[in-house]
C-alpha cells in the first residue's frame, strides 16, 4: 500500500471514476474541478491511496498562492472506500506533511463528519493525525465543503410516490411548474451553455453575489459536460430560456452548483421545475439522491429547505495546521491591511520575474 501524489492523466481518470462511485465523495474531488484553479495562478494535485494498483482512497489538494504565501487546501476529505476507513488517519497525516514539503505556511481539511445517519458522511471520529491541528478554517479563498442539503430519491416505486414525499406546498409548486409548458433541454454546445451561464451571471449581479466569469469557468464546465460528470439543464418556453441549472455527479448523487431564472410575470416557476428535474434524473439514474446545496439568499434558502430531507453540516470536520507561524502571521497582516494593493503588487512581481 502506498500514497501517490500525481496529476498524471491515467491516474486522474481512475480517480474520477472512484469519486463517482463512492458514497462519501463530492464534486470538489473531481480532477476537472481542481484543474480550474490554474486560471487563478494556483496549482493542484491528487493524493491516491493505492493497494495492488487499485485506488482505495485519497484527496485532492489545491495549492493556493497569495502574493509570497502558499497554502495547501483539501476542500473535501480525505475519503476511502467504506471497508478501509482505518486508513483515513494516514491520509490526514499526509496532508500536513505534504504541505510542509511544498513550503506552505498553512493547510486545512474539510472532513464530511456528522452524527447524521446518512451514507454520504462519516461518523464523528477522533483522528490521531489531527492532534496537532486546530479546529476551524482560517483561509477563505478556496471554497471548502461545509455540508450537504440532502434529498433522498431511494425507496420510491413510482415518480408519483416520489412527488408525494414532499410537503403539500412543494407538491403544488412542482405540479404548477409542470403545467407551465416548460421544455427541459440538456445543454451541450458551447453557445447554448454560455447562454445559460449568462443567465446565472445576470442573477448573480442582481442578487449581489459573485460568480466566476465565463472565460474563467468555461473550460471546466465544458470538460465536466463532455465527461458526463455534469449537466447544464435549461428550462425553455416557446424557444426562450426561462431558467438554467448546473448539476454535477459525484459520490453516487447529483449536486446543485449554480442556477438562474428569468424574473417575470407570469412566473414560470423555472427554479422549481429544474430542481425537480434534477431529482428525477437522480431517481432514473438509480443514484442515492440530490444535494440541493446549502446557502443562498433568504428566499433561495427557504426554497431549498422546502425540498430537502435534512441539512447536514460538517462543523466537526474542519481542521487546520499553521505550519510556518511567522509567514502565516505576515499573511494575516497582508490580507487585512494590504488587500487593496494585491493587484498592483502582483503586477510589480510579474515585472521582476520577466
Amino acid at each position: 500500500m502506498e500514497i501517490i501524489f500525481t496529476k498524471e492523466s491515467s491516474w486522474l481518470q481512475q480517480w474520477d471514476e472512484f469519486v463517482l462511485q463512492q458514497n462519501v465523495a463530492n464534486h470538489l474531488l473531481l480532477s476537472a474541478w481542481n484543474r480550474s484553479f490554474i486560471s487563478y495562478g494556483f496549482d493542484y494535485e491528487v493524493a491516491l491511496l493505492v493497494e495492488n494498483n487499485t485506488i482505495i482512497g485519497g484527496f485532492a489538494g489545491v495549492i493556493a498562492k497569495v502574493a509570497f504565501f502558499k497554502f495547501y487546501i483539501v476542500p473535501f476529505g480525505p475519503i476511502t472506500v467504506q471497508s478501509k476507513t482505518q486508513h483515513l488517519n494516514e491520509l490526514l497525516a499526509k496532508v500536513s506533511e505534504r504541505a510542509k514539503t511544498l513550503g506552505c505556511c498553512y493547510a486545512h481539511v474539510s472532513l464530511p463528519l456528522s452524527d447524521s445517519n446518512n451514507p454520504h458522511v462519516y461518523p464523528i471520529t477522533d483522528f490521531q493525525a489531527l492532534a496537532s491541528a486546530q479546529k476551524g478554517h482560517r483561509f477563505k479563498y478556496v471554497y471548502s465543503a461545509y455540508g450537504i442539503n440532502w434529498k433522498s430519491v431511494q425507496g420510491y416505486e413510482t415518480e408519483e410516490d416520489f412527488i408525494n414525499s414532499f410537503r403539500a406546498s412543494v407538491r403544488r409548486y412542482i405540479r404548477s411548474a409542470q403545467r407551465k409548458g416548460l421544455e427541459l433541454r440538456f445543454l451541450q454546445e458551447e453557445n447554448a451553455v454560455k447562454q445559460a451561464y449568462d443567465l446565472c451571471l445576470e442573477n448573480a449581479t442582481t442578487n449581489g453575489y459573485a460568480l466566476r466569469s465565463w472565460s474563467a469557468f468555461k473550460s471546466t464546465i465544458m470538460t465536466l459536460i463532455q465527461n458526463r460528470q455534469a449537466y447544464f439543464l435549461g428550462a425553455f418556453h416557446e424557444g426562450t430560456i426561462k431558467g438554467a441549472s448546473l448539476i454535477i455527479k459525484a459520490g453516487n448523487h447529483y449536486t446543485y452548483i449554480l442556477g438562474g431564472t428569468k424574473k417575470e410575470k407570469p412566473d414560470f416557476l423555472a427554479g422549481h421545475f429544474l430542481h425537480f428535474e434534477a431529482m428525477r434524473l437522480a431517481l432514473h439514474d438509480n443514484l442515492s439522491g440530490y444535494n440541493i446545496s446549502l446557502g443562498g439568499s433568504k428566499g433561495v434558502i427557504s426554497l431549498k429547505s422546502s425540498y430537502a430531507d435534512e441539512q447536514i453540516y460538517f462543523d466537526h470536520g474542519k481542521y487546520h495546521w499553521i505550519l510556518l507561524p511567522s509567514y502565516f502571521k505576515a499573511y494575516l497582516f497582508f490580507d487585512k491591511y494590504l488587500k487593496k494593493y494585491k493587484k498592483p503588487i502582483a503586477k510589480l512581481l510579474s515585472f521582476f520575474k520577466r
